[in-house]
């Protein structure tokens, strides 16, 4: 391998500076400065060799052979550069009486006794040993800084991208929990305002919805007292056991407080069911407006940590889960011997003087309070939600590396301006002898070499026939081997992406001056295949030509980089960047959402995902203003997709800039249609079809209000079949259940708008009719005993017959509230029953 000798890097080459005559100075200045202003561009990226010196003599040392040989540059074309002429290389003769190692025009001129002197020298080689030490020591600063702020800038953003992640996945938890507590809740409210619940009904209720919260360890309900009375997993279950309450809690005195409408949010403490850390997301419930209870979910600390159980860490990196008051509720962090104490607030200062500047996320490197481990930590705020994860990285893991790299770099510079110094005083001393300053710069040359091998990139040397020539410390490093193992070798042996043949076939066709800059693969003797991003030169020495290659690992950044795409192309979130009204980028989920092909909402208008005019007007006025005030907005949509159907969206979105927006969009259109079918389940007779006792009273209620706005009075009927008891026992539950089915069937084909009818249990049931005569009551009434005396078809080859006796009550009379008007038609039913079967009893 040959390299060019950076002469702003060598003091040797600058002892003989006084001895050469003022007219060639000024040449052989603009040489030397050009050949180090070449060497330092050749670290930083550049592959020419020698390029920008200016005309007139440079120096060159060939490493291999240890021999120095003189080069006179040429330009090559408008731009000014220099390439070298194999030509014009001259090895100096064993036999001529100067040293092997120095060009001979240089040596005449240095050792001419007519120009050599000595005045002088020795400020000279204090004010070069000085600036020698300067440059070597803003070299060493310049290199190590920018390794470092590498090291941190990777660090920090794989520190980010995780806290990102973990806080994605406890939004996406704890929005789930939310959004059943909510509708629980509202349908709970719906059923109190109604009238007495059913406890029952109740119980089954909360049951079910406890099937949707896996992650949860109870749901339960409370009364206004704070006794602990439904829900799933009660403590203290035992006949004669006392209830359990949660009166003293301070989450429930909270709550009884709380005027919204809004998930609430407890700090960890212990449950008293199971003895686990928890936390409590509770809602209060307020039907009509008055206090009766809370419900709640108890969601234990240690579902996090299974949650961030699935993240991959490595030993002391860490993943905490904390409050707004910073109290700990999970964390996982390998190879941690401290304990996590939930609860406690044991925080470092830099953690609190960071958040409370930047409370919505950050990042900064101290030591952890709860281990003494120093981390790398970024943090993101759970939007909506009073909690912040951290996600803390061992700093130790990174910088190690770049430790042992700083102190080998500036023991080298130390050891190279030590060697500056002993050349300089041993050229002092020998009066400008040859041999001695020729060694000095072979030594200096080595050492050059060696500071070389340690530069972060993978720099190698390539012959003509595709053998390694040369080496940086760094590409073994890189490729996991050693020096004596990859020299000779060929670059097939490394490069996964070509064999042999093809690569000599590149080989064949190379010139000098071509510049290449490709992603390759290359196999490493661990047999591991990292990603390498390489940029070659070739140039021609000695007649030779030589491909210079600067290798550098990106295997971390583009696996990064596919994280990245991974998320962006989920299959479960739809995302989509809004530009304007226009549909921008999109990912394939989003595409799938609205039935589109791939591709074919480029560039589309918003509006074609909206069903009408009014819902997207609607929709975007409410996301500028939300968007407005540079927060993350959400909300619920009803949208259409490319076949017309109708779906509905959980929708979230940030502004990007003044015309750009982003929206991440999830289908809950199963769980809308799971809730409806919840709440008609819930006020319905699944027998029948009709209204239960629960729809009973909220609709009596209304009609009631209604007909007394209008001054006239209902009728209220309590019907209950005679007959139906003897036809169940004969003919079995079966028949019974067919009987009532027809019943049912019956009392609509008679009943006119506005009238209702209701199955309330067994074989009774209860009408409702709209204001009207009392002889339109009774036409109508006779004409339903009419219809259901009619014989009955039970599939079983003979008619059945049931009769039926109503009692009648109206709101003309002085009682007027759901419950006294039903109790009265129930007593008048009773009493009819006991005078006379089957007929219509009035008050």
């Amino acid at each position: 391998m040959t390299a060019f000798w950076p002469a702003g890097c060598s003091s040797q080459i600058w002892w003989a500076w006084a001895a050469v005559p003022k007219p060639s100075r000024a040449r052989m200045a603009v040489a030397v400065n050009d050949c180090f202003m070449s060497a330092v561009s050749e670290v930083e990226g550049s592959r020419g060799c020698g390029e920008g010196a200016a005309h007139g003599d440079i120096v060159q040392l060939e490493m291999r052979s240890v021999r120095i040989l003189t080069m006179r540059t040429s330009p090559s074309g408008a731009n000014g550069r220099h390439m070298a002429n194999a030509s014009n290389f001259t090895p100096l003769r064993p036999e001529s009486n100067l040293s092997p190692f120095m060009p001979l025009p240089l040596v005449q001129e240095v050792f001419d006794p007519a120009t050599h002197t000595r005045r002088g020298l020795v400020a000279r080689l204090a004010v070069l040993n000085v600036a020698i030490a300067l440059l070597l020591s803003a070299l060493v600063y310049l290199v190590l800084d920018a390794s470092r702020q590498t090291v941190a800038s990777q660090t920090r953003a794989i520190a980010e991208n995780l806290a990102a992640i973990a806080k994605l996945n406890i939004e996406s938890e704890l929005g789930r929990i939310d959004a059943v507590l909510s509708a629980t809740a509202d349908e709970i409210e719906r059923l109190q305002a109604a009238g007495p619940m059913d406890e029952q009904a109740l119980i089954d209720l909360l049951a079910s919805r406890r099937t949707l919260l896996p992650a949860a360890e109870a749901l339960r309900m409370s009364d206004a007292t704070g006794r602990v009375r439904w829900g799933t997993a009660l403590p203290n279950t035992l006949p004669g056991a006392a209830v359990a309450t949660i009166a003293d809690r301070p989450y429930f005195k909270q709550a009884m407080a709380s005027t919204q409408a809004t998930t609430l949010v407890t700090e960890p403490l212990r449950s008293q069911a199971s003895g686990h850390w928890i936390v409590v997301l509770l809602r209060p419930l307020r039907p009509n407006g008055t206090f009766s209870g809370v419900l709640y979910v108890s969601l234990a600390a240690s579902h996090f940590e299974a949650l961030f159980d699935r993240y991959a860490m490595s030993d002391h990196d860490a993943v905490t889960l904390r409050n707004t008051a910073m109290q700990l509720i999970a964390r996982r962090a390998p190879g941690s011997a401290s304990p996590s104490r939930v609860g406690e607030v044991v925080v470092s200062p830099e953690l609190r003087a960071t958040a409370r500047d930047n409370p919505n996320g950050g990042f900064f490197v101290a030591k952890v309070a709860l281990d003494q481990v120093e981390r790398a930590t970024a943090y993101r705020a759970v939007e909506g939600w009073p909690f912040v994860v951290y996600a803390g990285l061992n700093n130790a893991r990174f910088l190690t590396p770049w430790r042992h790299q700083a102190v080998t770099v500036s023991l080298l510079a130390a050891l190279c301006w030590l060697l500056v110094a002993l050349a300089s005083l041993v050229a002092f001393r020998a009066s400008v002898r040859q041999s001695r300053v020729l060694h000095a710069l072979a030594e200096q040359t080595r050492q050059m070499q060696a500071l070389l091998r340690v530069a972060a990139d993978g720099l190698h040397i390539l012959d003509r026939e595709g053998r390694l020539v040369e080496m940086s410390d760094s590409f073994a490093e890189m490729l996991r081997s050693t020096r004596e193992r990859l020299l000779g070798r060929h670059v097939s042996s490394w490069d996964v992406n070509q064999d042999k043949t093809t690569i000599d076939a590149w080989l064949a066709k190379i010139a000098v001056g071509d510049k290449q800059r490709v992603e390759v693969q290359h196999l490493r003797d661990d047999g591991t295949v990292i990603e390498v991003e390489l940029q070659l030169r070739v140039t021609e020495i000695s007649g030779e030509l030589m491909i210079f290659a600067a290798g550098r690992d990106i295997t971390q950044v583009k696996q990064l980089l596919h994280e990245q795409t991974a998320m962006l192309e989920s299959d479960l979130v739809g995302m989509v960047r809004v530009e304007g009204q226009t549909i921008g980028w999109r990912n394939q989920a989003f595409e799938r959402l609205f039935g589109y092909a791939p591709g074919e909402l480029a560039g589309m208008p918003l509006r074609t995902l909206y069903p009408d005019d009014d819902s997207y007007r609607e929709a975007a006025s409410e996301a500028k203003s939300m968007l407005g005030g540079a927060v993350q907005h959400r909300m619920e949509l009803r949208m259409r997709r490319k076949t017309g159907e109708r779906i509905w969206l959980a929708v979230s979105g940030v502004r990007l800039s003044h015309s750009q927006t982003f929206w991440m969009a999830v289908d809950i259109t199963a769980m809308k249609q799971t809730h409806a079918q919840l709440a008609h389940a819930a006020s319905h007779d699944p027998l029948t079809g009709l209204p239960n006792r629960v729809l009973l009273r909220q609709r009596l209620q209304q009609s009631l209000a209604g007909a007394a706005k209008e001054g006239r009075a209902l009728a209220v009927c309590y019907m209950d079949l005679d007959g139906f008891k003897a036809i169940n026992d004969q003919l079995g539950h079966e028949a019974g259940d067919l009987l009532l089915v027809e019943v049912a069937q019956r009392l609509r084909s008679v009943l006119r708008p506005g009238d209702d009818a209701f199955r309330i249990g067994g074989d009774e049931f209860v009408l409702v009719l709209a204001p009207a005569t009392r002889a339109q009551w009774q036409q109508l009434l006779d004409r339903l005993l009419a219809r259901i005396t009619a014989p009955i078809d039970l599939q079983r080859g003979q008619p059945a017959w049931v009769h039926v006796t109503i009692g009648v009550a109206t709101s003309e009379a002085v009682v007027s509230n759901v419950e006294s008007l039903l109790d009265q038609a129930d007593e008048i039913m009773l009493r009819g029953k006991r005078s006379g079967k089957g007929r219509v009893w009035w008050s």
